[in-house]
This record gives C-alpha cells, structure tokens and sequence, in this order.
C-alpha cells in the first residue's frame, strides 16, 4: 500500500484531469477513515431487527446520536423511531461489535408504497418525477453510529446488507436525504449523487439536507469505474459484490419487520406516537396490525398507571 505520506504529498502536483483528482481524493479519504482496513478484517455482525429488545437498541441509539448532535429534544421515553420503520417491507439492521454484540450502528430502508418515503415531507416534488419515470424507489433513513471511527466504519456493514435486500426487492434507485456536511462522503465514497437542492426538515431541529440518489441498475459498473485501478479500491468492490457472510441468506429471507406486539408496545404502550400518525398512517396501521379502538384506548390507559 502506498503511504500515507506519499499521497499526502501529491497536493502539490497538478493533477491531469478532474477525473484523477477525484480518483486521488476518493483514495486518500478511504486510507485516512481506515475503510480498507475494517472491510477487510470484519469488525461487525450485521441482522434486521426482529424482536423489541432489538428494536429497542436501534432506536436508542437513534435517539443518543441525534441527542447528541442536536437534532432532537430531551424525550422522556429516550428512544426515537419513524412509522415507516414499522411498514412491512422497511428494515431496520443492526450492526454488533463481534466480542460483546454491543450495538455501534444502525440504519433503515424503506421501500416505496402508497404511504410514500420519508424524504416526501420535503423532496415529493423530485420523488414523484422519480416515480413518473417509472422508477421503484427505497430510502436509506435513520442512521446512527458510535463516534469512534469502528462504529461508523461499521455503517459500511449495514449499508452492504440494505443493498442486498434493495436489490432482492427489484429497487431500481435508492435515495437518501443527507446533512451537507455527509454530502462529499456520501458522493465521493458511496457514489451517490446530488438530486436535490438544500432544504430543512420541519421535525428535526436545525436539520439541513441534500437530496442523493444511487442508481441500482448499473452499481456494479459504477463501483468498478470508480475503484477498481488502486488497491484500496478492489477491497471495496470485493466486500460490496463478491464477499458472502454467513448470516447473509438467513437475514435476506426473514419475512416480517414489525411484529403487531412491536408496534403495540412502541406506538400504544411507551409512546403516544399513534395519536400522532398521519390519518393514512392510522388507518394503514390500524388494518394491517389488527387493532381496535378498545383494544387502544386500554393501552393508553395501562401505560400510565
């Protein structure tokens, strides 16, 4: 591997093209995030979430993050979760540090429906010229990890397994709304594009973003034109289309995200987050999961005795 310092000392030179500059900086930023080495040497166990206590560790640390970086205020239940977390085709991944399965990063995908992406609330305009052109679309959405430099290179991990069910689903895009100081990342490493211009979510606090978007269609070609002519790069295209995990297959044909017991217990029982759904949101939620305006009403009553 070349050294650090070698490249580093390459700002001088005058690159030949835009094209060799990005090349050099896409390089430099894998070897300075220590990439290569944690996809290489596997740190993390990935899984979907599938029972509470799963959940529950997803959305605390969702809400420690967010806390923590201002985006959120002090909730009392210290957990935060969206409604398209609990739509059955969403998936919430976790990924587990190896010796302790302490939880050190999580992310979402949501598959488009009639209930629409979480992106909608400020980009529906862009979406919907997305789906006019008959584009079946996911978001990437509620992600969250430790600070250190592991937990966050572990994000490689859960993005690695949400493209393979995007995939297995026939996902032709996927997009996501990111703060603008993850936007270079994003596009320089990940190979999103920029699709939309600044806008604010009206539910976080001071909550910038950029709209990108990855086309599924021809990745493969995309990753390869971007990576494969230096080392460091191949190990990125080894882990994101040639590299199989145990638990892959196991984790891709589990067939439910929500449980009714799940959504009873964060939307009814430790939260008031169902009486403060969208109309479609209720009546979607209140079908699907089999609930009765008794059967909510008792909840609401139980959790605060």
């Amino acid at each position: 591997m070349e050294k650090l310092e070698s490249l580093t000392a390459r700002r001088q030179l005058v690159f030949a093209n835009e094209e060799e500059r990005i090349r050099w900086r896409r390089r430099r930023r894998l070897i300075l995030s220590k990439i290569p080495e944690c996809l290489s040497k596997r740190i993390v166990k990935v899984s979907f979430a599938h029972d509470l206590e799963d959940f529950e560790e997803a959305f605390g640390l969702l809400y420690k993050r967010y806390r923590a970086v201002g985006l959120l205020p002090s909730l009392p239940e210290e957990i935060f979760f969206t409604p398209y977390q609990a739509l059955p085709e969403s998936r919430v991944c976790l990924a587990r540090e190896l010796k302790t399965e302490e939880v050190t990063s999580t992310g979402t995908l949501v598959i488009d429906s009639a209930l629409g992406l979480p992106s909608d609330c400020i980009y529906k305009d862009l979406l919907d010229e997305l789906r006019a052109q008959g584009k079946r679309l996911a978001e990437i959405t509620c992600l969250a990890a430790k600070p250190d430099i592991y937990s966050r290179n572990g994000l490689f991990y859960v993005f690695r397994l949400l493209y393979k069910y995007a995939a297995a689903k026939k996902v032709t895009d996927l997009v996501i709304s990111i703060h603008p100081k993850h936007a270079e990342f994003y596009e320089l490493i990940l190979l999103f594009e920029r699709y939309g211009p600044l806008r604010y979510y009206p539910k976080l606090v001071n909550a910038p973003a950029y709209l990108e978007r990855l086309p599924l269609t021809d990745v493969r070609k995309r990753y390869e034109k971007a990576y494969l002519d230096f080392p460091e790069g191949e190990i990125i295209i080894d882990f994101f289309f040639q590299k199989i995990f145990p638990e892959d297959l196991k984790e891709l044909s589990k067939a439910y995200n929500f449980t009714s017991e799940n959504f009873r217990y964060f939307f009814l029982q430790k939260t008031s987050k169902f009486e403060e759904l969208d109309p479609l949101f209720q009546e979607y939620f209140t079908d699907y999961f089999k609930l009765h305006e008794e059967e909510k009403i008792f909840e609401r009553a139980s959790a605060w005795l």
